[in-house]
């Protein structure tokens, strides 16, 4: 049985702002690359703006026409990529392309904010110092 390949999110034309927040008052504090379901490959970037934390995670949407939103979400929970704390799950999840112009699935997870912690990032961040 051949192994199904899927692309990587090409994040080559992103400009990371480690040190100060751009233009848009983004502050980028680091990134992680892994796989998922079937060596699925993911990018996760964790950025903030103002008390906004962000977790955005990237990966091919080939083959997942049948999950819901929800599902992504819990896809990335399962995976120990994300874990959310209380009962609140503040997430989007947005169908893009990468800068290669594949297709992908952006799934924004709202880490916290000014009014409290709702998850966290468990694999280990690269800062991009």
């Amino acid at each position: 049985m051949q192994a199904i390949k899927f692309p990587v999110p090409n994040r080559s034309e992103y400009i990371p702002s480690p040190y100060e927040p751009d233009a848009d008052g983004v502050l980028d504090i680091g990134y992680y690359k892994g796989s998922i379901i079937g060596g699925r490959p993911y990018v996760l970037e964790c950025w903030q703006m103002d008390e906004l934390v962000v977790a955005t995670v990237f990966f091919s949407d080939e083959g997942l026409d049948a999950y819901s939103r929800e599902d992504l979400v819990l896809l990335l929970e399962l995976e120990d990529i994300i874990k959310f704390i209380g009962g609140k799950r503040l997430f989007q999840c947005t169908h893009t392309e990468d800068d290669a112009g594949m297709p992908m699935w952006a799934v924004n997870i709202t880490l916290q904010n000014a009014k409290g912690k709702y998850a966290e990032v468990l694999c280990p961040l690269r800062r991009y110092r």
